[in-house]
């Protein structure tokens, strides 16, 4: 079975990446992932921390970051105008990512919908991702996209693997979530050997609902509470050779300190039932 390599922030939504840094060191893990939203989650998006102070954070505490899971609101996709202002927003952030040493950046593009134009929303995202993967790849950062995803305009491993295929960067990867798969079910054998080398980050957590575009969706559950099935997720990775960084993603809010310590030790346990490795320093 794989081995899970880091921990996310998300887990700490609701508190600040002061608050959520000492959690993720105390639990024995030395890869760290960090999460910035738009609306909530505000762990690095400007000021506090700054990229100066982040990286003494993680200096000090000897962790290394290996992504940053980041979003910076909703991009109609049919809008050409769209595609500027996601390259501007991008483009925006790639420098802190340069300052602190985060390797990594996650960009999602493009709305959920069922309009008719979604050839041409597509392409629209092939241009943005392309525009941002070749500048990240000038400041040697790589981006990834997390396919497939209920609420993307990418829900189904075909138009993921048309993307892909029309992508002229090669500084662009998938990130693979297993909330989503344990939803949406797609034949990950099949999917992880179409991607081939483009499969360069992975996130476990668990889910349950039905695979609509509603929102209706329990996307944010430990590993135990839902419906994925967690070893058979890993054995795909294995037969995959998958050899990148694993983060445990999961998402808590509006939960006491404790609380959240609590749902990682069931997480975590749960995982190592089925199989999961885990670093020998983290603790659960």
């Amino acid at each position: 079975m794989p081995k899970v390599t880091s921990i996310s922030s998300l887990g700490w939504a609701h508190y600040t990446l002061y608050e959520a840094l000492p959690r993720m060191y105390r639990r024995g893990f030395q890869r760290v992932e960090l999460a910035s939203f738009e609306s909530y989650c505000f762990h690095f998006n400007t000021g506090s921390p700054t990229p100066a102070e982040l990286r003494s954070m993680l200096q000090a505490m000897g962790l290394s970051p290996v992504c940053l899971n980041f979003s910076r609101g909703r991009f109609e996709a049919w809008r050409r105008e769209e595609i500027d202002h996601f390259v501007e927003e991008w483009t925006r952030k790639l420098p802190h990512l340069r300052e602190v040493g985060i390797p990594m950046i996650s960009m999602p593009f493009g709305e959920r919908n069922d309009r008719a134009d979604q050839e041409l929303q597509l392409a629209n995202a092939v241009e943005a991702f392309d525009r941002v993967g070749e500048i990240a790849a000038s400041m040697g950062i790589r981006t990834v996209i997390e396919v497939p995803h209920l609420y993307t305009i990418m829900p189904r491993t075909e138009p993921v693997l048309s993307v892909f295929q029309r992508l002229s960067s090669r500084n662009v990867g998938a990130l693979v979530d297993s909330s989503h798969w344990g939803i949406i079910g797609y034949d990950a054998d099949a999917f992880f050997d179409a991607l081939g080398g483009r499969l360069w980050h992975v996130h476990l957590r668990d889910s349950k609902g039905p695979d609509t575009a509603d929102r209706k969706q329990a996307l944010e559950l430990t590993p135990g509470k839902g419906t994925v099935d967690f070893r058979r997720f890993g054995q795909a990775l294995d037969r995959a050779g998958y050899r990148g960084d694993v983060s445990i993603e999961f998402e808590y809010r509006d939960m006491t300190l404790e609380e959240i310590e609590r749902e990682y030790d069931e997480g975590f346990r749960h995982l190592a039932a089925v199989g999961w490795e885990f670093p020998s320093s983290v603790r659960f």
